[in-house]
């Protein structure tokens, strides 16, 4: 009878881990989802500002992009 009841209590123990493990791992998964969704966002706004046709009037980064106008550059 004590083997069973041990036996039972290991089984409840490692489902508690099972439960904690993927626990702590949809947090992880959720946080740097969250972290990838604000950079690719931060990314995307910077690229759609500056790398329209003729920004380079404004902020230019380096000599001539391929998509300004011709003529236009620092």
């Amino acid at each position: 009878m004590v083997a069973l009841k041990s036996c039972g209590q290991a089984t409840v123990e490692y489902i508690f881990i099972l439960a904690f493990a993927v626990m702590l791992g949809f947090q992880f998964v959720n946080r740097f989802t969250e972290f990838f969704r604000d950079s690719l966002g931060s990314v995307g706004h910077v690229l759609s500002t500056h790398l329209t046709t003729g920004m380079c009037k404004q902020d230019c980064w380096y000599e001539g992009y391929k998509n300004s106008f011709v003529g236009e550059g620092p």
